[in-house]
């Protein structure tokens, strides 16, 4: 305490006094009987002027939270997360929520924004309530809320449809279909190990070995199309789970040899360095990539697959009729997709007995839940395919030397 508060003050001098400055230029006297009452004094009003110069907004509106929990997460997000995350806050929830106290949102406020959901199917709204519980369980934790009114949120809609695999016939279709087309690479990787799209596309020569007892491609890498179109190939795949190492049959190392002797040889052609440097440049080079072996754009992409698209049914054209000004006619009764070709891959492996943890891991699943989902789609549940499995267990067939009890 300062020298001027040890004098006192009052009728008989009975008090002590400190005399501070207001925010506005103004001198308050504060009083207390004993030095240390007076310090405490002047601490709360010190503390109470500093408040009442720093007001808190009288209201936290919803759009204002969202903004500030996005920039905070936005560091740890994929692209591909950050764009839907950016739309469903921007696009759907905050045109019906956001212009509204955060602790004046209700249950009823949110079944207004999932109105708006309800021509979709219920994985895309799941993704509308997913952003939703996050961001008022987050302010439920920061102490902005005291209750998060999405509790009992939940999707509703259409189931998504189930995928099926190809058959085998499809798929001997499916290879003919695209022999010597550009987009036959993509085909054949998505066939023989299931690999994702961007997955495929950021995939180097430096990760295929194709001598030894065991050929193999490594999955490490990634390509995405941040922009919308141009490439950018990164080492942070899905999660963690998505760098593995996946062993190839003999069709496709034979089909990936035959690839990269042609991709030598233009390699050596258009390179002005020597060419024994060329084995070497062509580490680098995407497996399936453009013309130059750079990976490629999300337009070149799209039209590659357009060609699947024109010799299959999905055209409007029946089997086997012929397409105008082409050479080519309608082979395919299905349209594939890089996530088809995936699903036929690890469905082929269930199929084939193969341990679910070991599918897990060819596959690349983080969640074992999603492996196992597959596998119990692709199980049969009627009785005729049943009724062997618990004959076994119930009714065993005899046995040498008697009934087994």
């Amino acid at each position: 305490m300062s020298r001027k508060a040890q004098r006192k003050y009052g009728p008989n001098g009975q008090y002590y006094r400190k005399r501070i400055k207001t925010p506005e230029g103004k001198y308050e006297d504060i009083y207390g009987k004993t030095l240390t009452e007076l310090a405490e004094k002047v601490t709360v009003r010190q503390a109470e002027l500093v408040a009442a110069a720093n007001p808190p907004p009288a209201e936290l509106y919803f759009y204002e939270y969202a903004a500030g929990w996005y920039a905070r997460r936005e560091p740890h997000m994929s692209e591909n997360n950050k764009k839907m995350v950016r739309h469903q806050i921007n696009k759907v929830i905050c045109p019906v929520i956001g212009s509204k106290p955060i602790k004046e949102i209700t249950s009823d406020d949110l079944a207004a924004v999932m109105a708006t959901r309800g021509h979709l199917g219920r994985s895309s709204q799941q993704k509308t309530v997913l952003i939703i519980k996050q961001i008022f369980d987050a302010a439920m934790e920061a102490g902005v809320i005291d209750r998060s009114p999405a509790r009992k949120l939940k999707a509703a809609g259409r189931p998504p449809e189930k995928k099926h695999a190809l058959t085998e016939q499809q798929q001997a279709d499916l290879i003919n279909a695209v022999h010597g087309l550009s987009v036959e690479p993509c085909v054949m990787l998505g066939l023989y190990t299931g690999m994702r799209r961007e997955e495929i596309c950021a995939l180097k020569w430096d990760s295929v070995e194709l001598d030894g007892k065991a050929p193999h491609v490594i999955v490490r890498r990634a390509c995405r199309w941040p922009d919308g179109n141009r490439p950018e190939i990164s080492d942070v795949l899905k999660s963690d789970a998505a760098f593995r190492t996946i062993p190839i049959p003999p069709q496709l190392v034979q089909y990936l040899r035959q690839l990269k002797a042609l991709q030598l040889e233009a390699l050596q052609k258009r390179s002005k360095r020597c060419e024994s440097a060329a084995p070497t440049l062509i580490l680098d080079l995407c497996v399936y990539g453009d013309k130059t072996g750079q990976p490629v754009t999300s337009t070149i992409f799209r039209r590659r697959w357009e060609a699947i698209k024109y010799r299959s049914t999905a055209s409007g054209r029946p089997l086997g009729a012929s397409v105008r000004n082409h050479t080519y006619k309608i082979t395919l009764d299905t349209y594939s997709t890089p996530h088809i070709l995936r699903h036929t891959y690890i469905t082929r492996l269930i199929l084939g007995g193969m341990d679910l943890k070991r599918v897990q891991y060819l596959a690349g699943h983080s969640d074992p839940k999603v492996t196992l989902q597959i596998y119990t789609d692709l199980m049969g549940h009627a009785p005729e395919d049943l009724i062997s499995d618990v004959n076994a267990i119930f009714a065993p067939a005899k046995k040498r030397g008697g009934v087994t009890p």
